[in-house]
Formats: structure tokens, C-alpha cells, sequence
């Protein structure tokens, strides 16, 4: 269907764990990485997408993303919003990085995010 919503494949391994709760998940959860990787690698199969490396601010693009490493992506976002995501970077980068324009810029991007990678 259509209208129909995504069940990512992190939302399944971890019904399928009986995890509720991300703050349950430990290192040890290393299911929660491949899971996350699929996600990923199904989000470049279905369109243009690109991810970003929190703070350093690192873009990965085609085969950089796919397989993406534990850690290596923080956001999955649509192709489309990369001017947008580059001028919150900019905007960051020259601001005075106080506590609330870190804040606004995190929420800025995780609001902008299709897909929020889960490494554990």
C-alpha cells in the first residue's frame, strides 16, 4: 500500500529481542549494527540519498554510505536537503557554539533526518 508505513528492519530486531527500549540496548547488541546497516543500504536502494557524520560534519555519498561502518554515519537525509544541511552546518560553523545553537542545530538536522542511525 501507498499510505502504508515502513517498518524498519532496527524496529523488527529489536521487537523481535524484546527491546522497548533503545537505553536497553549494550554493546553486546551487535544485531542493533547490522540492522541499522541494512537500513541504510535500503534507504540507497530506494533513492537519492546521502549521510552525515555528526560534528565532523564528514558527507557520505553512494558507495561511501553503503556498508556504512559502526559509528561512520550519524543522519540519513533525502539528496534534495543537501543545500539545506550545508547551510545549518555553515551557519554553525560561524556561530559562537553556545550551548543553544548546538542544541538548535541538532534539532535542525535530526528534524531534517529521514533515518537516525542506532550503533551500539
Amino acid at each position: 500500500m501507498k499510505n502504508e508505513k515502513k517498518l524498519w528492519e532496527i524496529d523488527k530486531e529489536m521487537l523481535r529481542h524484546k527491546v522497548y527500549n533503545p537505553f536497553q540496548l549494550t554493546e553486546h547488541d551487535q544485531w542493533v549494527n547490522d540492522a541499522t546497516r541494512k537500513d541504510i543500504n535500503s534507504l540507497m536502494d530506494r533513492g537519492e540519498v546521502f549521510g552525515l557524520k555528526f560534528w565532523s560534519w564528514k558527507i557520505l555519498e553512494g558507495e561511501q554510505l553503503k556498508d556504512a561502518k559502526n559509528f561512520e554515519v550519524d543522519l540519513i537525509f533525502r539528496k534534495k536537503d543537501m543545500d539545506r544541511v550545508k547551510r545549518i552546518i555553515e551557519d554553525y560553523e560561524r556561530s559562537k557554539k553556545t550551548y543553544e545553537i548546538q542544541r538548535s542545530v541538532i534539532d535542525k538536522l535530526f528534524d531534517l533526518a529521514i533515518y537516525i542511525a542506532m550503533w551500539v
